[in-house]
């Protein structure tokens, strides 16, 4: 029994001292192992961001109501594509369109108005045309019967004076000189008629040329009435054209919409209301803020950032490839602002406008013995102070 006892317990003895080396053989290399990788391993240091989320480059646009009115149709929905332009929301506007109408059958009425006016103005200008021509007519045959008349007369007055010359000699009877002294005051009488028809034809013309002039004056101020009712008709219209378009809400630029209001037809929407919102078709861009003594001075343009989406797992969908493109040189309300631009291999699925995140900025790459000492140095040079939180990865 002793012996089979002492073989046992040599056994025993021999295993457990192998075990024992081979444990401080691994423990040894596992030291040199994390001694090489603490020394010489690179590790890249990464800033993460206060805050972040996906945007479009350009601003959303608000769509508001220009006047308050009653909805009479509306073609608004969630995620729909529209373009600039385009009939959103209709108000009512049935007071405005039957003032409309009415205001453009009165400017309808006009022209034909108008139209008439000319031709009668142009017939009084042709029958003044006439009548001036006639009366030039007769007021010539007037003086020419005139200067027969003068004549007649400057002869009868020499023939009578000739004979009272010669009566006295007994040459010429007392009675021819008589009949030939009345004789010329006849004629002169009949010239002196003649010249008062010559004065009332062209005193008469005159009068019936200010007639008629004043009737043509009449017809044109007329027709400049009817052309000031169409001014102001077309003024009217084009006044209540503007109106009825305020009743549109249209698109003020093209994209997506990213929110709307309630609106069911019949509802009162009030002046200035926003009935929706509209996000534009731009590429997308990441914004995210920071604290100012973690990125001034380490994040320039060009830096590569990665952006974990708070509603995907980054373990099942991965994250967001980023490349730095502005930095904000002054600080607002605390924090100093980031834009950053997805990769083009980027899954285009998860970039979407208004998704929250977190980006990390790759800052540089170090060993994790740098990274010691100079927390080390952070520590002793403010103790009073923590150091600056940092992300690793590897």
């Amino acid at each position: 029994m002793a012996n089979s006892f002492s073989r046992t317990t040599r056994s025993l003895a021999s295993d457990a001292s192998g075990r024992i080396f081979l444990a401080w053989v691994l423990l040894t290399a596992a030291t040199v192992a994390w001694f090489v990788w603490f020394g010489f391993a690179n590790v890249t240091v990464y800033e993460v961001s206060a805050t972040a989320r996906l945007e479009v480059a350009g601003a959303p646009r608000a769509v508001a109501a220009l006047l308050a009115g009653k909805i009479l149709s509306t073609r608004v929905q969630l995620k729909q594509h529209v373009e600039a332009g385009e009939i959103l929301v209709e108000l009512d506007a049935s007071s405005e369109r039957l003032a409309l109408a009415e205001e453009e059958m009165r400017l309808a009425a006009i022209p034909p108005q108008l139209k008439a006016l000319g031709r009668q103005i142009a017939d009084e200008q042709q029958a003044d045309m006439n009548a001036r021509s006639a009366s030039a007519s007769a007021l010539e045959r007037a003086r020419a019967d005139h200067r027969e008349a003068l004549a007649a007369a400057q002869f009868a007055e020499e023939h009578a004076s000739r004979f009272e010359r010669m009566s006295p000699s007994g040459r010429v009877s007392e009675i021819e000189a008589l009949r030939a002294r009345a004789e010329a005051i006849k004629t002169r009488a009949a010239a002196e008629a003649l010249a008062a028809e010559v004065a009332r034809l062209t005193a008469d013309e005159s009068s019936k040329a200010d007639v008629r002039g004043a009737a043509v004056n009449a017809l044109e101020r007329e027709a400049a009435a009817l052309n000031g009712q169409r001014e102001v008709a077309l003024a009217s219209v084009a006044r209540l054209r503007q109106e009825i378009e305020k009743h549109l809400i249209r698109a003020p630029s093209s994209g997506e919409i990213g929110s709307t209001a309630p609106l069911d037809v019949g509802a009162f929407v009030a002046a200035g209301e926003v009935v929706a919102r509209i996000v534009p078709s731009d590429r997308l861009r990441v914004v995210a803020d920071f604290a100012p003594a973690h990125v001034v001075g380490r994040v320039s343009k060009g830096q590569s950032a990665r952006m974990r989406l708070d509603g995907f797992p980054w373990a099942q969908f991965g994250t967001i490839a980023l490349t730095v493109d502005r930095v904000a040189s002054e600080i607002r309300e605390g924090q100093i602002r980031v834009e950053l631009l997805p990769d083009a291999s980027s899954r285009s699925k998860l970039l979407q406008h208004g998704l929250p995140g977190s980006v990390e900025i790759e800052i540089e790459r170090t060993t994790p013995l740098v990274m010691t000492l100079r927390a080390a140095g952070q520590m002793l040079a403010s103790p009073a102070q923590s150091p600056p939180a940092t992300g690793t990865g590897s």
